[in-house]
């Protein structure tokens, strides 16, 4: 009889699977190759090379970010309690573009280690020199689905010119599909109001052409909402995208914060993703995205923390509580958006945003993607409902450990692929300066 032999087996797990059919089984989960190949009791006398003990832990699938400007995080704090235009066209454009390729490696870096620690396993992230931070996600073991959204304000704006087109193309050229799959290249429109339909045109040739997923914002302020319907005589942005295309890709839209009915219907047609992001959204005053009424429309909706200067931090568990709480305090019905409904969002459909069948689940078959939450604390005891706790009395700080591809990438504090301290010294002596208009 042939040896059954496990990499890693976690035993005596509470574990989350979720998978409607069985959302909470207790046992444990074997890893082999990347891949989850046990659910349930290990066979009598099957053999590991690592054995842990998850006994009062809750073992689950790493968490999604769908939304993210990683290496944003060197920006933490530095425009706090500003409206979005004023926030973005006068502070945020202005420190980005003071910022090199070493700086935003650092930001990046210093945001894997923030995201890995706190649960989350793969991130959909734009942002700039995303063929040098790919390369880096590739060291830090995190997986990762890049992009540089285009910005197009200028009248004489060519592909051949722009930095994020021709960040896609070294993407999609170099990257693709490397690391067994962990990071992908994906196409990027910043926004409606900061590009127009010529520019999205050729931004969706260059996606059809090399088969990427568009990320872009969409809707997050009535502002936004209102002045795209003035450009577009009466179409939202939603209608505008919808009808030059985009959405004939697999799109992840940020924000949908002020989508009318139609909107929600044109993108529940398309298949496209919303991604709620509610902390950055409540802290610029944008609003609140009603994810009862986009389900209710037939989209998929994930969750993102956006980047750092409008939130302060990629702790995931947070958006997971809060998009549960205002979708309750919204409609005034507690019913509404329950734990699991809730903690899916952050799994099972983040993994449908990225497109990636094999994630957000703990399932024979799945990639191993896992985190273990350390449930022995006074925060979280007694835990009567494990989505409950996870959802409701949980934080990032309840992770004891990080696993990516079966890969153990974070653990008890401890990261295996990356420095803190360099991190740490390499943002705040180097990148921190130029963000603050100074010379490194």
């Amino acid at each position: 009889m042939q040896e059954i032999y496990f990499d890693i087996l976690f035993e005596n797990a509470t574990i989350l699977t979720m998978v409607d059919d069985a959302p909470v089984v207790t046992g444990d989960v074997g890893v082999k190759a990347g891949e989850i190949t046990l659910v349930g009791p290990a066979p009598k006398g099957a053999a590991a090379g690592r054995r842990i003990d998850a006994k009062g832990c809750i073992l689950m699938p790493g968490l999604i970010n769908a939304h993210a400007h990683t290496a944003m995080c060197l920006l933490r704090g530095y425009a706090d309690d500003y409206p979005l235009q004023t926030w973005l066209f006068e502070k945020v454009f202005p420190a980005e573009g003071r910022l090199d390729q070493r700086a935003i490696l650092a930001g990046a870096l210093l945001g894997f280690a923030e995201q890995l620690c706190t649960g989350t396993t793969s991130i959909s992230d734009m942002y700039y020199f995303q063929p040098a931070v790919a390369q880096l996600a590739l060291e830090a073991g995190i997986r990762a689905n890049l992009c540089n959204g285009v910005v197009a304000l200028s009248p004489d704006w060519s592909m051949e010119k722009d930095r994020g087109i021709q960040e896609t193309l070294a993407l999609a050229r170099d990257f693709q599909g490397a690391g067994g799959g962990r990071i992908r290249a994906e196409a990027a429109i910043h926004a409606e109001y900061t590009s127009g339909p010529r520019v999205w045109a050729q931004v969706l040739e260059l996606a059809q052409a090399h088969g990427l997923g568009i990320q872009l914002h969409l809707s997050e302020t009535e502002k936004e909402h209102q002045e795209a319907k003035a450009r577009h005589g009466g179409k939202t942005a939603a209608r505008a995208f919808y009808e030059a295309g985009v959405f004939d890709q697999r799109i992840t839209a940020a924000h949908c914060v002020w989508l009318e009915p139609e909107d929600m219907a044109l993108l529940a047609e398309k298949g496209v993703s919303a991604v709620h992001c509610p902390v950055s959204n409540l802290k610029l005053g944008s609003g609140i995205c009603d994810v009862p009424a986009l389900q209710r429309a037939g989209v998929n909706v994930a969750l993102g923390t956006d980047g750092c200067c409008s939130n302060n931090t990629h702790d995931l568990f947070e958006e997971i509580k809060l998009a549960a709480l205002l979708a309750k305090g919204k409609n005034l019905d507690p019913s509404l958006l329950p734990a699991y409904a809730a903690l899916k969002m952050a799994t099972v459909n983040g993994a449908r945003a990225q497109g990636r069948a094999h994630l957000g689940q703990i399932a024979p078959g799945m990639e191993a993607d896992i985190i273990l939450l350390d449930m022995d604390h006074p925060t979280t005891r007694p835990n009567l409902d494990p989505f409950g706790a996870v959802v409701y009395s949980a934080t990032g700080r309840s992770v004891k450990l990080t696993m990516v591809q079966g890969r153990i990438l974070y653990e008890n504090g401890v990261f295996t692929t990356i420095d803190l301290e360099k991190a740490y010294a390499e943002a705040e002596r180097y990148a921190l300066p130029l963000v603050l208009g100074g010379k490194a």
